[in-house]
Order: structure tokens, then C-alpha cells, then sequence
């Protein structure tokens, strides 16, 4: 691992105010999308989007006030200090280490981290992807996985910040879905679907990959925003119907329905669903990405996007300043 500096670095290390976040009337190059309601100060951050896959992916400049192409799948981390990318290549099974690129944004120091990724009988680097912040900010976390029509963890490997020393935790056999692994609102632990799809649980594991809890629940856990755990971790969501037609809330303690949610659908979007706030859920609306309220009401419309456009976008979660 050697640390270095890029421009980007230079041109994103920031000191003082807040990093810019996009404003209204921002568009996403390459997709007729647009934002349409100022980000800035806002629990949650649209750190990246790509028009069709997560190839292609481009990232939010704080510095440039725009989007610029990315290496790779990329995630901003909830106190805006510390940008990853999963380098393009690094994702699939390949004789090379997967590599995340960390730029700290308070130095302006870059550096890339070889991830401890088991291999196939071929020789091959298992599938790595979905990089994901923990509520704290404090580690960095990555699928690791067997691909497949249900996909097989293998486990997941943790970046820890700001030593930026990773370590691979075996957790074997976990149901993988539209971003797998996810963390608790405590950043102590992770949860993952188990079982099959159509028949599965949601387990929790502690960070050494020791199971600790099972609820007996429909769908996966989900990702964008604060993630699946409401902020004050009563609560979680799962996307909870075929075709993710719908979100369901659970109570944390106890397991059962609080509600169920329809939300609105797009053969071409890309899944976004997740926390925005204790009553609030980030979650598609019938004009793109928004925020509605545990009834399903749209209470705002955060980015507008053609129905019939291809396009994977991601929020992360950002600590209030």
C-alpha cells in the first residue's frame, strides 16, 4: 500500500465549510435526471449514480460543483471525511488483489488498499462488491461472495479508518442479494438475508462473524441513506415484495410488522430504499428518488428521473454539522 496524491485529492481536500452537495437544477450527465431540491444540510448525500449498471459509474466533486467520471463503485463516509472507491476491475474474479482507493479529503492524501480476498480453486479473487460506511465511520465494509443464481457469502472484509488496515471475516453461506451485507445502527455488527429467496430470515452477526440475533422476517436488508436501521435503531426496514414493490418496517426488539409501505417501481431504476430520517424513508417516488413518510405519503421529490431512464444511483448517509 503506498500512499499518494492525485489531483482529485487536491482539488477535493476541503477545510473549513461543509463539502458542497448538489443543488437544484443539477444535472447527471449522461441520463435526463436532474436534482430538484437543494442537498445541502440534508441527513442523507447523492454521492454517486451510473446511467445504466454500476459500470460507468461517476462521482459527486464537492470542489467542481459536478459530476465526474469515477474508477469505480463509489461512497463518501457519514462525516464527509473520507471518500472510497472500489477500483474498476477490483470487482470481479480476478488473479489481482481487489482494490479500494481511500481519499482522506482533510490531507488530500490518497491511498490504495489490497483487500485480503479469498480465491477459487482457479486462482481467482471471489467477487467483491457493494463498499458500504459504518454509521460511525469507522470501518469500510465490502461483500465477498460466490456468484450464482442465489448467491453464497464467502464473508467480508473490513477497511478500518483511519489505519486503513483491512481484514477478511468468514462468514459462509449467508443469502446475497442486492447489496448483502449491512451494518447495525451501533456499528458493532452486520446483517444479511439467510436462507432462500422466497423463505429467508434476516440474521446478525457481530464482527467477528459470531451469529447473535435471527429475526424471522420478509426481504433484505437495505442500504441507501442511514441504511436499514432507523437512527434511533428501534426500527428496521427490508425490501419486502418481488420486484421490491413495497418496504416493510419492523420493530428491532421484538420482530414484528410496525408497517408496510408501497412505493412506487421502474423496471430500469436501480433499487433505492432506506432510512432518511426516524420517520422518513428514502425510497423511489413516482418521478424518480425521494422522501416519504411511514404511510407512504411522497413528501419531497429529492431528484427527478424519466421513467423509462437506466440509471443506479446511491445515497449515502451525513452526519448533521
Amino acid at each position: 500500500m503506498v500512499p499518494y496524491v492525485t489531483v482529485l485529492a487536491t482539488l477535493t481536500a476541503a477545510l473549513g465549510a461543509p463539502p458542497a452537495q448538489p443543488a437544484a437544477g443539477t444535472a447527471l450527465p449522461g441520463t435526463g435526471a436532474t436534482v430538484v431540491a437543494d442537498l445541502a444540510g440534508r441527513p442523507v448525500q447523492l454521492t454517486s449514480y451510473a446511467p445504466l449498471s454500476p459500470d460507468g459509474q461517476r462521482a459527486w466533486s464537492p470542489a467542481k460543483k459536478a459530476f465526474v467520471e469515477s474508477d469505480g463503485p463509489f461512497t463518501v463516509s457519514p462525516g464527509e471525511r473520507w471518500e472510497a472507491t472500489l477500483v474498476r476491475g477490483a470487482r470481479s474474479r480476478v488473479a489481482v488483489p481487489p482494490t479500494v482507493r481511500l481519499l482522506d479529503r482533510r490531507t488530500g492524501r490518497a491511498s490504495e488498499v489490497r483487500l485480503p480476498v479469498p480465491k477459487d480453486p482457479e486462482g481467482n479473487h471471489l467477487n467483491t462488491l457493494w463498499p458500504t460506511w459504518s454509521p460511525d465511520g469507522r470501518h469500510l465494509l465490502l461483500n465477498v461472495f460466490e456468484p450464482g443464481h442465489e448467491p453464497r457469502s464467502e464473508g467480508i472484509v473490513l477497511i478500518d479508518v483511519p489505519s486503513l488496515k483491512a481484514r477478511f471475516v468468514r462468514i459462509e453461506n449467508a443469502l446475497i442479494t442486492v447489496g448483502g451485507f449491512q451494518w447495525t445502527r451501533d456499528s458493532k455488527g452486520v446483517v444479511v438475508r439467510w436462507g432462500r429467496n422466497g423463505a429467508s430470515t434476516i440474521r446478525r452477526y457481530d464482527l467477528t462473524g459470531a451469529v447473535e440475533r435471527t429475526w424471522k422476517v420478509r426481504g433484505r436488508p437495505v442500504g441507501h441513506g442511514l441504511g436499514t436501521f432507523s437512527p434511533s435503531g428501534r426500527r428496521f426496514v427490508t425490501a419486502c415484495t418481488s420486484l421490491e414493490k413495497a418496504a416493510c418496517v419492523w420493530d428491532t426488539r421484538t420482530g414484528k410488522a410496525v408497517t408496510r409501505i408501497d412505493v412506487a417501481f421502474s423496471a430500469v431504476w436501480g433499487p433505492v430504499l432506506g432510512w432518511y430520517d426516524e420517520r422518513h424513508l428514502l425510497a423511489p417516488v413516482r418521478d424518480g428518488f425521494g422522501v416519504v413518510d411511514l404511510t407512504g405519503k411522497v413528501v419531497e421529490t429529492l431528484v427527478k428521473v424519466d421513467e423509462k431512464q437506466q440509471i443506479y444511483p446511491w445515497f449515502d448517509a451525513r452526519v448533521k454539522r
